[in-house]
C-alpha cells in the first residue's frame, strides 16, 4: 500500500522586544534631564502556514488482510456426538470415502493430515481470554475461555481465518476498492463428515455494495447415507454481501455481511425457508446453491431449528496492510448457555 503523506508546518511567530534607551544626564540642578523617546516595535506578520497536504485520494495495496470468522455455527459444537464444525487453513484432503473425521489435526485411522493452522499467507487465529492467538487443534473444542464446548447453543470457539498478502487498489474518493488474496481455507463440519473449501477470494466495493466472492470446492455426501461421497466441480461464487463500506474511515474497515431477511428458494425436496423470527435469512443464493450440492445447505439459511440464530454472518474485516491492522470487532455471541439437547442432524 503506498505510504499517505501529511505534510504539517510549524508556525514561527518571532518576538520583537522593544528597545529602550534610558539616558540620563548628570547636569548643574538648573538644567532640566533629557530623555529618549523609545522607538516603537516593528509590526511583524507571521508566515502563511502551508496548507495541509489530504490523504491520497487513491492507492495500491499489496499485502491487505482479510479476517472472517463465518458464523456462529461455524464454531459451534456439532450434532453428532464427540464431532466439531471448524475452519482449516489450506485445503482439507480427499479421505477417500464419506463418514470420516478429523482427529489430532489426521483423519482418523491414517496418518494423512487433515488440519492446519497456517498454509501459507492463510492461518488461523482463536480468540482466547479476549486476545486472538495461533490456533491449535485442541482449541477447536473449547471457548474463548478455554472451557470446553458442552452444548450446541453456544459459546462458541471463536475462531477467524486470517489471510495476508491482498493486492489490489483502493480510491477513497471514488469509494471503490478490489482486493484479492491467494490462498485457501476449509469449512468443516461434523469434524469432516462434510467440508468446503474456499480459495482465491476477492474483494469488491462501489458506491453501493461490498462483494466478497470466492471459488467453493467440496465433496457431495449424505446424512442418510455415510458412504454416499464424490468430489463437487469447483465453482466461484458469492460469498458475502454487505452494504458500501467506509475506506476512509481508517486504515480498513469492517462490513457486516447480509443475512437477516435474505431470501433463499430451497428446490426440490430441499429444506425451505423459515421466514419468521428476527434471525431469518440466507447467505448468498449462489453460495447456498452450491453447498445443496455438497450436502449441508441447511447451514447456510434458516430452517426453523434451534440453531438458526447460528448462522447469520458475522462482520469481515479487511486492513489496507497486514502489518497495520484496524480493530477487530468484539463477538457478542452468547458466553454462557445451557446443555441442550439437539437431533442428531442439523437444521
Amino acid at each position: 500500500m503506498s505510504t499517505r503523506r501529511w505534510a504539517t508546518s510549524l508556525l514561527a511567530v518571532p518576538a520583537v522586544l522593544p528597545a529602550v534607551l534610558l539616558a540620563v544626564l548628570a547636569t548643574p540642578p538648573s538644567v532640566a534631564v533629557a530623555t529618549e523617546t523609545p522607538t516603537p516595535p516593528v509590526p511583524t506578520t507571521p508566515p502563511t502556514p502551508t496548507p495541509t497536504a489530504a490523504p491520497d485520494a487513491a492507492f495500491e495495496v499489496d499485502d491487505a488482510q482479510l479476517r472472517w470468522g463465518v458464523n456462529d455455527e461455524t464454531n459451534n459444537r456439532a450434532f453428532a456426538p464427540g464431532t466439531y464444525n471448524f475452519l482449516s487453513a489450506g485445503l482439507v484432503p480427499d479421505p477417500g470415502r464419506g463418514g470420516q473425521t478429523i482427529r489430532d489435526r489426521v483423519w482418523q485411522g491414517t496418518t494423512t493430515t487433515a488440519w492446519w493452522a497456517e498454509r501459507g499467507d492463510v492461518r488461523i487465529e482463536k480468540l482466547l481470554d479476549g486476545e486472538y492467538r495461533p490456533a491449535t487443534f485442541a482449541g477447536l473444542s473449547t471457548t474463548t475461555s478455554g472451557t470446553p464446548l458442552v452444548g450446541t447453543n453456544g459459546p462458541f470457539s471463536g475462531h477467524q481465518v486470517v489471510i495476508d498478502g491482498g493486492t489490489g487498489s483502493v480510491d477513497l474518493e471514488a469509494g471503490t476498492a478490489s482486493i484479492a488474496w491467494d490462498g485457501s481455507f476449509s469449512v468443516v463440519l461434523y469434524s469432516g463428515m462434510s467440508f468446503f473449501t474456499v480459495t482465491d477470494p476477492e474483494l469488491t466495493v462501489t458506491p453501493r455494495a461490498t462483494t466478497l466472492t470466492g471459488t467453493l470446492a467440496g465433496y457431495a455426501s449424505s446424512r442418510d447415507d455415510a458412504d454416499q461421497w464424490g468430489a463437487v466441480a469447483p465453482q466461484e461464487v458469492v460469498l458475502a454481501t454487505a452494504p458500501a463500506a467506509d475506506l476512509a474511515a481508517g486504515t480498513g474497515f469492517t462490513a457486516t455481511p447480509d443475512y437477516r431477511q435474505v431470501r433463499y428458494d430451497a428446490p426440490g425436496a430441499a429444506v425451505d425457508q423459515v421466514r419468521t423470527g428476527s434471525d431469518w435469512g440466507s447467505f448468498p443464493p449462489s453460495f447456498v446453491r452450491y453447498q445443496q450440492r455438497v450436502g449441508s445447505a441447511a447451514y447456510w439459511y434458516s430452517s426453523g431449528g434451534a440453531a438458526d440464530r447460528h448462522k447469520v454472518a458475522l462482520p469481515l474485516t479487511v486492513s489496507y496492510a497486514a502489518g497495520d491492522p484496524v480493530d477487530v470487532p468484539t463477538p457478542t455471541g452468547p458466553t454462557t448457555a445451557p446443555v441442550v439437547e439437539q437431533p442428531s442432524v442439523p437444521d
